[in-house]
């Protein structure tokens, strides 16, 4: 999936201006309905979409960011539109911070895998402090189109092939915020059957044996909840897929707290897609 096709320059605009939340998404509908892919005048119905969809819980989900989204019965296509506000939203964000990056999102009802995996990478890409800087520092709405896409490529170089040689991958993460982030990967990659094994770490296990007491308590208060991630990928996009994940985690040969595996599997029979 390239995230270009759904985002035109004509729906993206730096200096946004905004004094409330419904104006901002107003406004942001007004960016989705510029898009030429969007057809006849749906500004309204895509503004009442995305009022109806904020109603449900704020799509500002900290960090500076907001991804309003909704379902559009009249549109039969995707569109999405990307905005600076340099002086921020009220937004009733997650973190009570004011928003400075919204991403729209709107499609037909009839699409929600698409719906799913536009959502996943505008929130991964998004989450990435650098990205945001990019962005937040963009001259034009040229500019602003081109620093979302770039960081957008690495999602297109990861394309799965179910019929490739396969690979295990194992992703062992304890930091939440990672754990999403990865999740919200694999989903805008569309791999399928990622599974999850929440676990605990051999420290935390053992301060509960009396034996040990007072001696193996090396978490502190801190107790991380470790997560291992397991998927069968194409070897061909191993490499893709790892650096994608780096994006997230940062250098893992230097990065506590991460890391990946790749195995060879001896043999494959079935599949862990949902069923």
């Amino acid at each position: 999936m390239e995230i270009s096709e759904f985002l035109a320059v004509e729906s993206c605009k730096k200096d946004f201006t905004a004094a409330s939340k419904e104006e901002a998404v107003r406004a942001v509908a007004r960016l989705i309905a510029a898009s030429p892919r969007v057809s006849g005048d749906l500004e309204d119905e895509i503004a009442e979409g995305l009022l109806a969809r904020e109603k449900l819980g704020s799509t500002g989900f900290g960090d500076g960011i907001a991804v309003p989204h909704c379902k559009v019965e009249s549109m039969e296509s995707f569109a999405m539109a990307l905005a600076i506000s340099p002086r921020g939203v009220p937004f009733k964000a997650m973190d009570n911070r004011s928003v400075h990056i919204i991403c729209g999102i709107a499609g037909p009802d009839s699409d929600p895998d698409t719906h799913l995996r536009l959502l996943a990478a505008a929130a991964r890409i998004l989450s990435i402090s650098r990205v945001r800087y990019e962005i937040l520092r963009s001259a034009s709405s040229y500019a602003l189109r081109e620093a979302f896409l770039y960081h957008t490529s690495i999602s297109a170089a990861c394309q799965i092939d179910a019929e490739a040689c396969r690979k295990l991958l194992v992703v062992v993460l304890q930091e939440e915020k990672s754990y999403r982030e990865v999740m919200e990967l694999f989903l805008e990659l569309d791999i399928p059957g990622a599974v999850t094994h929440e676990g605990s770490l051999m420290g935390e296990t053992l301060s509960t044996v009396p034996l040990f007491a007072g001696f193996m308590d090396v978490l502190g208060s801190s107790r991380p909840e470790t997560r291992t991630v397991m998927a069968l990928v194409p070897e061909s996009s191993i490499d893709d897929i790892v650096g994608a994940i780096e994006e997230i985690t940062g250098d893992l040969s230097t990065h506590k707290g991460a890391c990946i595996m790749v195995l060879t599997p001896d043999l494959i029979r079935g599949s862990l897609e949902t069923i």
